[in-house]
């Protein structure tokens, strides 16, 4: 059981890395950098 333990904590780890990775390509695309660019001032705004 103790092997079931150490191989789920390996394959969490890889997991998150692949959905960070893909989260941090989908960021740096070109597409949506007008977007995001749009975005970065709304902490800013006033109601």
């Amino acid at each position: 059981m103790e092997e079931y333990v150490i191989y789920s904590k390996s394959f969490l780890l890889v997991y998150f890395f692949i959905i960070y990775c893909a989260i941090l390509f989908w960021a740096l695309r070109k597409k949506n950098k007008k977007r995001l660019e749009g975005l970065k001032d709304i902490p800013f705004l006033e109601d």
